[in-house]
């Protein structure tokens, strides 16, 4: 086995409920540091960079089986924590990694909580659509400097909630936090992270993903589903899954859109409390 580990930070008691937090594509693990702060008090917090991202920037999986590999990686890495059972978060892309991670170690997985998260494309011709899309993005990302990129990102439909202000800051914090602190220039910043991201939007495309529509009501933990009252798309998938037996119960969040730990911190806390101690 590989005696590579996900980079990670905490926050917490060590003896809390263990809650694993997977962040979406373009993130890292400060992402959660909102919820986290109105959490530490009553579970212990773990937060990965997924590969690609943050301080696991320079890992990669294989292409060819990308949720499989990622499963492994977060198993050893948990493992080296002394985490055995835990419950897990995930947001859009991490969500899909989540759901992947439960069918995979499914005894491992107290809870799943998803947010705003896809559980797979049923149709060939939707596939390949994807496949082409994010192909396109890819190519983006390698070849154009990462703050234009962002721009042409943040503007599609599914974040067509943010506003101007909103949008401003979350692509300068992106940004940032893509920086490449070894590189000896911006240039070679801006490619390095470019490449790492590209690779990573390909390994884990949509297109590629298993389709875990009939898959999650075999698993025997309680899942449940977090959507925004403004992401309609999002809304009608948590509908399906929950009709499907896939999940155990959706939660919409009031004045929220696809990223709800980024806009209501504090009411995702709430929730969350609830579900997971007794």
């Amino acid at each position: 086995m590989s005696e590579i580990n996900l980079a990670y930070r905490t926050w917490g008691i060590r003896e809390g409920v263990p809650l694993v937090l997977l962040h979406g594509f373009l993130g890292d693990s400060s992402d959660w540091e909102a919820l986290a702060r109105n959490l530490e008090n009553d579970l212990y917090l773990v937060a990965v960079d997924l590969p690609g991202h943050g301080k696991s920037r320079d890992i990669k999986v294989s292409q060819d089986n990308a949720f499989e590999a990622f499963s492994d990686l977060l198993r050893q890495t948990l493992s080296q924590l002394g985490l055995s059972q835990y419950s897990l978060l995930g947001y859009s892309l991490g969500g899909r990694l989540a759901m992947s991670h439960l069918v995979q170690e499914t005894e491992a997985v107290d809870r799943l909580l998803v947010e705003s998260s896809h559980p797979g494309l049923e149709d060939e011709a939707e596939r390949k659509a994807r496949w082409k899309n994010d192909q396109g993005w890819a190519e983006q990302f390698r070849n154009n400097p990462l703050s234009e990129v962002l721009q042409r990102w943040y503007h599609q439909p599914i974040f067509a909630d943010l506003n101007s202000r909103e949008r401003e800051r979350l692509m300068q914090h992106r940004c940032n936090s893509h920086q490449v602190e070894i590189s000896s220039t911006e240039q070679e910043a801006a490619t390095e992270s470019g490449e790492s991201l590209a690779y990573a939007l390909e390994a884990f495309s949509l297109s590629r993903q298993p389709e875990f529509w009939g898959m999650l009501n075999r698993t025997s933990g309680a899942s449940h589903y977090f959507c925004g009252e403004r992401d309609l798309k999002f809304q009608a998938i948590a509908h399906r899954l929950l009709e499907m037996g896939c999940f155990h119960g959706i939660h919409e969040i009031k004045e929220a859109g696809h990223n709800i730990h980024r806009e209501q911190p504090e009411v995702m806390a709430k929730m969350i409390r609830q579900l997971l101690l007794p």
